[in-house]
């Protein structure tokens, strides 16, 4: 009888560790199965159901650009699964808004995207006399008024070559100290190498093209210490003033 019972105990401990063996052969599987089975599970709930899909926009960093027209512009696809989005895309639309200057898009978890913009800022004015355009500091165009804003040089552009014009005169306003261009009433400028500011009181100063900028403001501030109608400082390392009856050669 004892015998009986050690086979039959026997027989049992080696079907268990049977059903061991088999088990753990079927792990490795059976992990790999639930692993596929998950992210397929993620795939199709973040690409395509409608849990995750875009219901609005975020806009922040609008000033002057209306969010209306920044959202119309974008056009993000709303009901489109939100990981499916090209925010690149997004991106380049909003870039072409005049005034945006830089846009950058995100995902915002779980139904929005998100649009941050950097609006242009005008450095001055260019007018032909009948129309104002805002420009900033790149040179570039991008609102034009019917009246004249305050606060701005104006720049009186002439000539063949009004972008490059243009951007010189940007480079020379952005060269002068804020005591000085607050002075400037307008800047004539027929050409690239033909700057010209004209200050209150019918006084001039002729910048001559925009290279060293910096050097030639430097110059102005210890030049107009010295009254004068016309400062030149387009060869800075040779400055001239005139007055009203003398011509005066700075620094001899």
């Amino acid at each position: 009888m004892s015998q009986s019972a050690d086979l039959a105990r026997a027989q049992q401990r080696f079907a268990r560790r049977q059903r061991l063996v088999r088990w753990r052969s079927w792990l490795p599987w059976a992990i790999g199965g639930s692993v596929v089975l998950l992210g397929a599970l993620v795939v199709w709930l973040f690409y395509f159901s409608s849990a995750f899909a875009v219901d609005g926009v975020r806009v922040s960093g609008a000033d002057t650009v209306p969010v209306a027209t920044i959202e119309q512009t974008a056009a993000a696809p709303v009901g489109t699964p939100l990981a499916k989005v090209d925010l690149g895309a997004i991106a380049d639309r909003v870039r072409s808004i005049p005034a945006v200057a830089d846009a950058q898009v995100t995902r915002a978890w779980p139904n929005k995207v998100v649009i941050v913009i950097t609006e242009r800022v005008p450095v001055v004015v260019v007018t032909d006399g009948t129309r104002y355009e805002l420009v900033d500091a790149t040179g570039t165009s991008f609102k034009t008024l019917t009246a004249r804003p305050s606060g701005l040089p104006e720049a009186k552009v002439t000539g063949p070559r009004r972008e490059q014009t243009i951007r010189s005169v940007v480079t020379v306003s952005a060269a002068l100290p804020d005591s000085l261009r607050a002075q400037v009433g307008s800047i004539s400028a027929a050409s690239p190498d033909s700057i010209t500011l004209n200050l209150a009181g019918g006084v001039k100063v002729v910048w001559g093209s925009s290279d060293d900028s910096a050097r030639k403001a430097e110059v102005l501030s210890v030049l107009m210490k010295r009254k004068a109608v016309v400062y030149d400082v387009s060869a800075p390392d040779l400055p001239v003033t005139k007055g009203e009856k003398s011509v005066v050669q700075s620094g001899r």
